[in-house]
């Protein structure tokens, strides 16, 4: 309990600390607040390492690279985040616009640069790297105690806090949750980095098409086709949840007999 207390009260400081900066408005505030970002979880991660369970730094932050069959679950869970987003947002505009709410075009508004290499810094760059460095590495290690599923759920609800925008809260909370189930499988930050960056470059990309499309009558058929490769990422990120999930209890469970070891031996020679 006391280790969840006080993760929960870091994440919480860092969420509060970049809300209350996001109101003031000033020339650069994009970069100030960039910088402040990665201050915050750069101390934060230190500060939960330093008082945290006894690991090494690369088991902590989960600095394990990922191997060539990860490559394929990359695929398929960036897809899933990239797309569900997608869907999520267009879901809350929809339910939000029969009750008269203007819903912002981006969440990321407060970062509009002229710049484009700017844009992408402190839009896609900054955010891959340092969230998911405090987000799945620091904040899930910390929470090692806890039920798996319990310590992605308060990771995934700090994140999409962090965030700030309200109306892209939900949106938020499930790619919290996709990219924590990366680390899960994977073991490596790097997967959820990389979908991370992917996310923050193409979704914002797709919802500015989506946009232009409806000037020309084409939703239908791009959220039907989204809905469509949707499910088709979201069944195949449950397979490989679910195999990380009994392999897991596999090495939980000694093998109880000779007939059941033999087995075993067999199916690894197929």
């Amino acid at each position: 309990m006391k280790r969840f207390i006080l993760t929960a009260s870091i994440c919480a400081f860092i969420v509060v600390v970049l809300k209350v900066f996001s109101f003031f408005d000033f020339e650069s505030r994009e970069l100030v607040y960039t910088a402040l970002s990665i201050g915050l979880f750069v101390l934060g991660s230190i500060f939960l390492k330093i008082t945290g369970p006894k690991m090494s730094r690369k088991r902590f932050l989960k600095l394990q690279f990922f191997k060539n069959q990860d490559f394929k679950l990359l695929l398929h869970m960036t897809v899933l985040v990239i797309t569900g987003g997608f869907l999520i947002n267009l879901l809350t505009i929809t339910v939000l616009d029969l009750f008269g709410t203007t819903v912002p075009v981006s969440s990321f508004a407060m970062f509009d640069s002229d710049n484009m290499w700017l844009s992408v810094l402190t839009v896609a760059i900054v955010p891959a790297i340092f969230e998911e460095l405090f987000f799945r590495g620091a904040v899930l290690s910390s929470l090692s105690s806890e039920k798996t599923i319990m310590a992605i759920l308060i990771s995934s609800v700090f994140f999409a806090a962090v965030h700030g925008s309200i109306y892209y809260l939900v949106s938020n909370f499930f790619a919290g949750i996709v990219f924590s189930l990366m680390v899960y499988i994977t073991g490596s930050i790097f997967v959820s980095m990389t979908a991370h960056f992917l996310n923050n470059i193409l979704s914002y990309v797709l919802f500015v098409y989506s946009n232009r499309l409806t000037t020309v009558g084409f939703d239908a058929v791009v959220v039907w086709v989204l809905i469509f490769v949707f499910l088709v990422a979201l069944y195949n990120t449950v397979g490989a949840t679910a195999k990380k999930y009994k392999d897991e209890l596999k090495l939980d469970r000694p093998l109880v007999n000779e007939g059941e070891l033999l087995w075993e031996k067999r199916k690894e020679k197929r």
